[in-house]
């Protein structure tokens, strides 16, 4: 006859071993039970596209600005708008203009995400004027390239989904003067 007490210890092995098993961490797929909490609200929500400054509705009604930079010193030196606003949905033909006459004056024109023209500026820099001062970055929707005093350029885009943005000059210290909102209805 065997011994009652090595049977039982076996007998008790098995029994923790199972219970062990059972509330381990890491259930099986065949243990997971539906949940009834529902998904929070960031599972709901999805991600908006990002914005797309190429992708422009022929048949959309076009926006005209002209902006102009003026002035020939860093005091002077300003947009002629502080604040432009368009329509959502609409296309924006903007021609920005230098009306400086010194050669030091050069400008561009970039629209940003609002709040962000200090990073903006500072990865402009590191970017370079190979690249018109401007680092590619989600928070630059559309820019133009740097021109000199005397010049112009014009670019087309799509409006951005309504809300306010701002827009600044990134050639090197021009943006602190340079800069406005960007506003879309």
């Amino acid at each position: 006859m065997k011994n009652p007490i090595i049977s039982f210890q076996k007998l008790a092995f098995i029994s923790v071993s199972l219970l062990i098993a059972s509330c381990s961490s890491n259930p099986t797929p065949q243990q997971e039970t539906p949940s009834t909490t529902p998904p929070a609200s960031s599972d709901l929500m999805k991600e908006a596209p990002a914005y797309d400054a190429t992708k422009i509705d022929p048949s959309a009604p076009v926006t005209d600005i002209t902006l102009d930079a003026v002035g020939n010193t860093m005091d002077e030196m300003k947009y002629d708008k502080t604040e432009i606003k368009v329509k959502a949905g609409s296309t924006v033909k903007l021609k920005l203009v230098n009306k400086a006459s010194d050669a030091s004056m050069e400008h561009n024109f970039v629209l940003i995400q609002e709040g962000t023209a200090d990073k903006v500026a500072a990865d402009g820099l590191k970017a370079g004027k190979d690249n018109n001062f401007v680092s590619p970055s989600p928070d630059v929707l559309v820019h133009t390239a740097v021109i000199g005093p005397g010049k112009e350029i014009e670019i087309s885009f799509p409006a951005p989904a309504a809300g306010t943005y701002d827009f600044i000059c990134t050639y090197p210290g021009h943006y602190s003067k340079m800069r406005g909102k960007f506003i879309v209805e």
